[in-house]
């Protein structure tokens, strides 16, 4: 069990001041910006990583989303045979009588996560690290075109997944990007995205929910499409020198998945061998459309707290490097 101090973590959350955390009463400590939301930990705990989920407009939402994250967690472990990071929800009403949901897992070390070692580590490493989490991607588009009436979407990019070991060869790694629980039942998502949409600013929420929202999720249940974004991930983390040789390592895996017909034939597309030319403007064009909804949110951030003197209850990430 995650030790929290359920008495402090509700001081932290009504001193806190999302819009602003650096003034808040009890300062988080920021651990790394993800593309919609933040990690950090608390001083007084300080071996506990949390992120804060935008407020649920009542409490049976909040304990919904609660269950979900635990049903992800089973699937990934029980039904695609991937090691997760524990967690651990709690909900809570602040002092505004908002109710939110932190989860909490255990602090890694900064060393362990897969995009420190992709800066730290030379080609051998990194290619075995990308052939054992591309084997696990591909075990949850196995688990796609089983036939069943469950589907499961993960971001498999490099930075969701700790390595425990230090050396080759690499045990099973850790994912831990567990606060988008995305699952589908006959097609249906499970995940009530509503919330997430709520950090967008109002003018713009009908747009991207028309242009974007789909594209966005349905490109997580996409084998072929998280296997892009793992490889032009590394245009991000500065290890462009390594694009290729990922490339051939997740092909090779492609064409050995290939082989190994679903279980319901018209289930899945095939999955296609990838190249430099669509990594490369997959990546373009996805750090184009995060980049522009960032600036977007800070914009709405800044009328919301500066002009009309309001309430902002989003922790936006910091500055991406891109």
């Amino acid at each position: 069990m995650i030790p929290i101090d359920e008495t402090l973590l509700a001081d932290f959350e009504d001193r806190l001041d999302p819009a602003y955390p650096e003034k808040s009463g009890i300062k988080p400590i920021i651990l790394g910006y993800g593309e919609i939301s933040s990690s950090f930990c608390i001083a007084e705990m300080p071996d506990v990583a949390f992120k804060r989920m935008p407020p649920f407009p009542n409490r049976d939402a909040a304990e919904e989303y609660r269950r979900i994250v635990g049903n992800y967690c089973r699937h990934l472990e029980e039904d695609c045979g991937i090691r997760v990071l524990e967690h651990r929800t709690h909900r809570l009403e602040n002092r505004f009588g908002e109710h939110i949901v932190y989860v909490a897992q255990p602090r890694l070390e900064r060393d362990s996560i897969g995009n420190i070692r992709l800066k730290q580590h030379g080609a051998r490493y990194i290619t075995e690290m990308v052939s054992i989490v591309a084997d696990r991607i591909l075990a949850v588009g196995r688990k796609n075109r089983d036939g069943s009436n469950l589907s499961i979407g993960i971001d498999g990019q490099i930075s969701n997944w700790c390595f425990t070991d230090t050396g080759l060869p690499l045990d099973d790694p850790l994912y831990f990007d567990v606060t988008t629980p995305l699952f589908r039942v006959n097609g249906t998502e499970q995940l009530d995205v509503r919330v997430f949409l709520k950090s967008i600013p109002p003018g713009l929420v009908w747009l991207v929910k028309w242009q974007f929202l789909h594209e966005i999720l349905d490109r997580y249940y996409d084998t072929r499409q998280v296997l892009i974004d793992l490889a032009a991930n590394f245009h991000k983390e500065g290890r462009q020198d390594m694009i290729d040789a990922a490339i051939a390592v997740i092909n090779e895996k492609v064409e050995n998945f290939a082989l190994t017909p679903p279980v319901a034939p018209t289930v899945g597309p095939p999955v296609d061998p990838l190249t430099r030319s669509e990594v490369d403007g997959y990546y373009k064009s996805d750090a184009f459309m995060w980049a522009l909804l960032l600036r977007l949110r800070r914009a709405d951030r800044f009328i919301c707290t500066r002009l009309r003197r309001r309430r902002y209850n989003f922790i936006l990430p910091g500055k991406i490097k891109r």
